[in-house]
């Protein structure tokens, strides 16, 4: 009997793309993966596009469902195609593809284009929509109070009729747990940082007003991929890293006391799991899942205006070592991979059944 086959289609190959592979591969199934770069020069732009065509016919005519991480231009062929053939088709929303910000510049419901147009296409046809955090579905409020982003798909498109589910990421708590002993008075936060929108948007400018206001704390930020004008003249008590790989991760967020998550917008950040399964405490903006992340195991402010009581927060709880226990403990039970596992389960079975 030959084995059941997948199709899994991204732009980039960021940590949940494969780590939804691996599931998938550990459940019993191939999984055919197609990566599309955004490549923004028009010949590379349209081959894409020509090869999705091609390699999507010849994919999903052997594949059981086709999931599409992320909401763009790459997802559209493959809705096309799959519904053609009938096949169940998931897009798998993370943030970007739920979001209009003027401020940031951000997110694929800001400017009213074609680009928009083939997103809400793709939405209306695809079998389902799975979100990271239920907000991408029903909005934010609190990051619509604090800079005037608009979010929620429904919100955008109140007369969809495509099931939409919630289906968190899921974190490896055998692997993402503390080795050795933390170091006292030490905050670190992790983005992929090479332009000024990203620098904003993963609320930079808040960690490095914490630094100036911290000076006897450390601070750390990793994953610069090149250091952005942006930065200008940073603190001393400021260490930057380039990208890791995850040991090096590992090692950063065992050895870190605290955890800060200032994104302005965010799905359910990955480091921020990570991060507090390593028993960080953490630190986080009140918007999208980053609340429902860290519960009660750490600290919630909204923007700048809470920046102050997140100071004085971390000034009072600095030698509470059970907070990285429990932020680890919350994670674990949060967000097992099981969850995640059976998001996959329910559709996958479910296809079977109908076959």
């Amino acid at each position: 009997m030959s084995q059941k086959k997948v199709t899994l289609v991204y732009s980039l190959k960021n940590t949940f793309v494969l780590k939804d592979s691996l599931l998938l591969k550990q459940m019993g199934y191939q999984v055919l993966l197609i990566q599309s770069a955004p490549y923004s020069d028009l010949v590379r732009f349209f081959w894409n596009r020509i090869r999705e065509l091609i390699l999507g016919f010849y994919y999903i005519t052997k594949s059981e469902v086709v999931f599409s991480w992320f909401n763009d231009y790459h997802s559209t062929a493959f809705i096309f195609l799959a519904k053609c053939f009938n096949k169940p088709r998931v897009l798998i929303v993370g943030g970007y593809d739920a979001v209009s910000s003027k401020k940031l510049d951000y997110g694929i419901f800001l400017k009213n284009n074609f680009r928009q147009s083939l997103a809400r296409w793709n939405y209306k046809n695809a079998s389902e929509i799975w979100v990271v955090h239920k907000s991408l579905s029903v909005g934010c409020i609190s990051a619509e109070n604090q800079d005037g982003t608009q979010s929620g798909i429904l919100n955008f498109m109140p007369d969809l009729n495509t099931p939409i589910r919630e289906a968190p990421t899921a974190y490896d708590d055998t692997f993402w747990q503390r080795e050795g002993d933390k170091m006292t008075n030490t905050i670190l936060t992790v983005a992929n940082i090479a332009d000024k929108r990203t620098y904003e948007r993963k609320g930079i400018p808040l960690f490095v007003k914490l630094a100036e206001v911290l000076p006897n704390y450390n601070f750390t930020i990793a994953g610069i991929q090149a250091k952005p004008k942006e930065f200008g003249s940073l603190p001393k008590n400021i260490r930057l890293l380039g990208t890791l790989d995850r040991e090096e991760l590992k090692r950063e967020y065992s050895k870190h006391q605290f955890y800060f998550q200032g994104s302005q917008v965010e799905g359910l950040p990955n480091v921020l799991c990570e991060a507090m399964l390593c028993e960080c405490i953490p630190l986080g903006n009140g918007v999208f899942g980053i609340p429902d992340a860290i519960g009660a195991t750490g600290y919630v402010f909204e923007g700048t205006k809470g920046l102050a009581s997140a100071i004085e927060y971390v000034e009072q709880i600095k030698d509470r070592v059970d907070l990285g226990k429990k932020a680890r403990e919350r994670i674990k039970k949060q967000y097992p991979i099981s969850r995640r596992t059976q998001a996959f389960e329910n559709l996958l079975n479910l296809t079977e059944d109908e076959n």
